[in-house]
């Protein structure tokens, strides 16, 4: 099993790199925040954990944890961010790492996808990296059509994320995002990833 990370700031479209690769491979998909949900659903160690240190407060009617206002409460404070990572990250970390052990030496691709990949050290679990590259006035563009994020927000969340020069000394390839879905196709399809062996021993 060859592994491949993706990894980007906001609105550059990592999601999008992952699907197309996804299909076009047959690859299986990790998607970190997903996972994050994953981890913290009732029943999960981690729920009792964010609960146990945030209250019955966060939790919606049908008694799961409330992401909006979970992110409501750490957007703005660096301690609370701090803590709810503590606990998550390492949770999906194992997660990550079981899944990728338990398909050793089977043909194919995994796809792991992740805003946080080498602050993590998700990379250690990768055969290569890719950082999905577009230029941060057309990542605000774009928050602003697919999400409906005001430029102020959208320069909040930038700003608290590593930039370009961190990704590009890390990362083994780097994709341009910045044209159409259809030159992001031809950019993943020509990759010369896609030619190599599939086995991870």
């Amino acid at each position: 099993m060859y592994v491949i990370g993706i990894t980007g700031g906001v609105g550059s479209g990592k999601s999008l790199v992952a699907e197309i690769a996804s299909h076009k491979y047959n690859a299986g998909v990790l998607i970190a925040d997903r996972l994050g949900h994953f981890v913290t659903e009732p029943g999960k160690p981690a729920f009792k954990k964010v609960t146990g240190i945030f209250g019955a407060g966060i939790l919606g009617k049908d008694g799961s944890i409330d992401r909006k206002k979970l992110a409501d409460i750490i957007f703005n404070d660096d301690n609370a961010r701090s803590v709810i990572n503590s606990i998550i990250h390492p949770e999906v970390m194992l997660y990550i790492e079981n899944y990728i052990n338990s398909r050793k030496g089977q043909e194919g691709y995994i796809i792991l996808e992740t805003a946080i990949m080498y602050e993590t050290g998700c990379d250690k679990f990768c055969d290569e990296t890719w950082y999905v590259y577009v230029p941060e006035d057309i990542r605000i563009k774009r928050l602003s059509e697919n999400r409906g994020y005001t430029e102020e927000k959208s320069r909040s969340i930038i700003q608290k994320q590593k930039p370009d020069s961190f990704f590009r000394e890390r990362a083994g390839k780097v994709i341009d995002n910045t044209g159409s879905i259809k030159d992001l196709e031809r950019i993943i399809t020509g990759l010369p990833t896609f030619s190599m062996p599939v086995i991870r021993k």
